[in-house]
């Protein structure tokens, strides 16, 4: 070994690798299940590539379920039959990392394959692992990889990533995918809420749960602890349960193989935590309590976070080569703190109480990553450091005027509150409009954030001073503007943005960003964001009110789902009435309606709406539900509502593809049928594909994004 240094912090150990064949390989079986009574039924992974290092990554299960420690030999080669070996070393894990093991593998050779596997005495082995490292800073070469986000297993199967594997195999090596970037929600928190139930998509209803091809019900069994909100929904509330989660979402056989193939690059996003989280709060209910008992959450963060760390395959510590300033990534450290109401906010917004700062700092984990001369991929968390909603759930939550705390809300309310002290250039009114004159609760607060203080200057730091030709962002939820343009309807309804979780209701650090890179020349800026369970891509603005004209300043790309409940599904669910007033069908209208296509009603299919809603405005909506005309809905369209949308498909399960080279990005995004079905080592068939080109933009000049080159059935109402 060059070096040995056991850092033990929740299963982490460094190792050197040596120059290959001067290790021989122990004899081991195949079946990782023989005579020592061990197993690894989470199979195997590797994450966080660079250019010399590599994460490897195994959880150990014992048959008697002992609580002794168990000894485990990592294995690290550049042959799949491990006769060039680079690292035999044995490791100690135990209870305390819930078994599970992280090796950070230094000296390796960039842009290189290995293998990996595990072994326990000498008749239990893991299955094999094949990872590959980044390429060196000089490197001209293409970089391929692909982008997922948001994986309930309760509402379907992980046959997007069957169908990446089957595509992938299939490639030739050259253009076959360097890594899998997971944008957040790798599980769910919670385990039987009626919003996430599975949809039968042939026939548009809630089904009682998937099963497969083994007749087994996909479900997630009982929390060992748990809790229950107001609603009645159970969620994890220690760390024994979050753990419990990850444990059965690992057992899936896609997963694990995905896993396996690709090293995988992680963020997260809420649900690792709680739905629509900020800093330690959670917000199960529109009242703004934080469950049934209506306790705080920090002990629940520190859970989460330490569960996230034990099982995905991170590199938080200093890499080198990389500025010490450029930096703040930091391996989980457990805290202990106690339940407090977060009842003040600081200056840089961060809820001023002791067991908040320290749940929240317990880890660390955005990050960079280099892939030679033309990517720098960075990373931000979008949870621990952001502001509450700008319209806070005891106001929204309570208020009748809304119809839910954190969806289709007033944009010009979310813009003012979001503004805080500094909203009508400093003179931030007395009274805001709720339904009724209420206290303006952020009439002393600084503008909202997204990523807090230390975390902004960051960010701001690496798109400056990074060198590659591309700066892609991920990003976890979308930075581009969804408004629904409900004044057009003329019956008292303000406009109003699709949600207020994602950049929509952090508009005044949105606009900072952007300006921060146009004043500076930044170009050639992409996000990838996730979240909201549908694909769009589209162009982000440096301020969408300008009274001028709006710069375009960022590309974005949203991916869809890999299993949960897409946008379109979730809020065709919530518009449905036993019976309707005029108001309610007119807006059910904007989101779907039954198409004319026969002369018998009931053999109508319903249509997906909400896409041209979007993309051409709610009076292009209407006119769709009233005549089912392509030509009358685009003679409609309001180019002014969401202009900077190319491409919009809210119904959809699937991935994307990214490949960079020094001319062009080039994305494509994968629908796929439906995920309610166990297609088993099959890969499920593809229902369209839609590819688009972003071109180099040279400095002064605005980015732009080609029109979407769609195979297969469109989305309506792009065919």
């Amino acid at each position: 070994m060059l070096r040995r240094d056991f850092l033990k912090v929740a299963g982490t150990f460094l190792a050197g690798a040596s120059l290959p064949g001067t290790l021989s390989s122990c004899f081991h079986n195949e079946d990782g299940s023989n005579g020592s009574g061990y197993r690894f039924p989470q199979g195997v992974a590797s994450g966080d590539p660079r250019p010399t290092s590599v994460v490897i990554w195994t959880r150990v299960e014992p048959h008697s379920h002992s609580n002794a420690p168990a000894h485990v030999t990592a294995e690290v080669a550049l042959d799949e039959k491990f006769n060039s070996l680079v690292l035999q070393e044995l490791f100690e894990v135990s209870s305390e990392s819930d078994y599970t093991l992280r090796v950070i593998v230094e000296g390796l050779q960039p842009d290189t394959f290995y293998f990996y596997r595990f072994l326990i005495d000498t008749d239990t082995t893991s299955t094999t692992g094949r990872t590959l490292t980044a390429p060196a800073i000089s490197d001209q070469k293409e970089i391929s990889f692909a982008f997922v986000s948001c994986q309930d297993r309760s509402h379907g199967f992980y046959s997007a990533y069957r169908r990446m594997l089957t595509d992938d195999i299939a490639a030739p090596t050259v253009e076959q995918l360097r890594f899998v970037l997971h944008l957040g929600d790798f599980i769910y928190e919670t385990i039987d809420d009626p919003l996430q139930a599975p949809v039968d998509e042939a026939l548009n209803a809630i089904t009682d749960g998937l099963v497969d091809r083994q007749g087994q019900l996909r479900a997630i069994s009982p929390f060992p602890s748990g809790a229950v909100t107001s609603r009645g929904v159970h969620y994890a509330n220690t760390l024994d349960d979050y753990r419990h989660l990850y444990r059965q979402y690992l057992l899936d056989e896609d997963l694990q193989a995905a896993r396996a193939r690709w090293p995988f690059i992680h963020i997260w996003d809420d649900h690792e935590f709680s739905d629509d989280c900020w800093q330690t709060e959670a917000n199960y209910n529109d009242s703004g309590e934080q469950s049934s008992t209506d306790e705080p959450s920090q002990r629940r963060k520190v859970a989460a976070n330490q569960a996230w760390f034990e099982y995905m395959p991170v590199n938080l510590l200093h890499q080198e080569g990389v500025d010490a300033d450029l930096h703040h990534a930091k391996e989980f450290t457990f805290t202990e703190v106690n339940n407090t109401e977060n009842t003040t906010i600081n200056e840089d917004n961060l809820a001023d109480n002791a067991d908040n700062i320290d749940a929240i700092s317990t880890m660390t984990i955005y990050r960079s990553f280099r892939f030679g001369q033309w990517v720098e991929l960075t990373l931000t968390d979008n949870r621990s450091y952001r502001s509450d909603h700008p319209i806070p759930e005891d106001v929204s939550g309570n208020s009748p005027f809304f119809p839910a705390s954190r969806v289709a809300l007033p944009k010009d309310l979310v813009n003012l509150l979001d503004a805080g002290k500094t909203a009508n250039s400093g003179e931030p009114p007395l009274f805001v409009f709720t339904g009724d004159f209420i206290l303006n609760p952020r009439q002393s607060s600084p503008p909202g954030t997204m990523l807090g203080a230390t975390q902004k200057r960051w960010w701001q730091s690496v798109m400056a001073r990074s060198s590659a030709r591309w700066k892609l962002w991920g990003n976890s939820v979308p930075l581009q503007r969804f408004l629904l343009n409900t004044s057009a309807l003329d019956i008292g309804i303000p406009d109003v943005l699709l949600t207020s979780d994602n950049w929509d209701g952090y508009r005044s650090e949105r606009n900072e960003l952007m300006d921060f890179l146009n004043d500076n020349d930044i170009r050639n800026v992409i996000s990838l964001s996730g979240d909201v369970h549908a694909h769009f891509a589209g162009v982000v603005m440096d301020d969408y009110d300008t009274p001028s004209e709006p710069r375009p300043t960022v590309i974005e790309v949203v991916g869809c789902s890999v299993s949960s409940i897409t946008q379109y599904a979730a809020i065709e669910r919530l518009s449905r009435r036993d019976q309707y007033t005029n108001t309610e069908q007119l807006v059910r209208n904007l989101v779907t309606y039954q198409a004319r296509i026969t002369s018998v009603p009931e053999e109508n299919p319903l249509v997906n709406n909400l896409n041209n809603t979007l993309l051409n405005g709610v009076l292009s909506g209407l006119e769709a539900a009233r005549t089912n005309s392509l030509p009358d809905i685009l003679a409609a369209k309001s180019p002014a509502v969401n202009g900077h949308l190319v491409y919009a498909d809210t119904d959809a399960h699937g991935f994307g593809l990214f490949k960079v080279n020094d001319r062009a990005v080039t994305v494509t995004l994968f629908t796929l049928d439906n995920v309610n079905v166990d297609t088993g080592l099959e890969a499920p068939s593809v229902k369209r594909t839609v590819t688009f080109t972003i071109p180099h933009t040279e400095a002064g000049s605005n980015p732009s994004i080609s029109e979407p080159a769609i195979t297969g059935e469109p989305p309506f109402p792009l065919g």
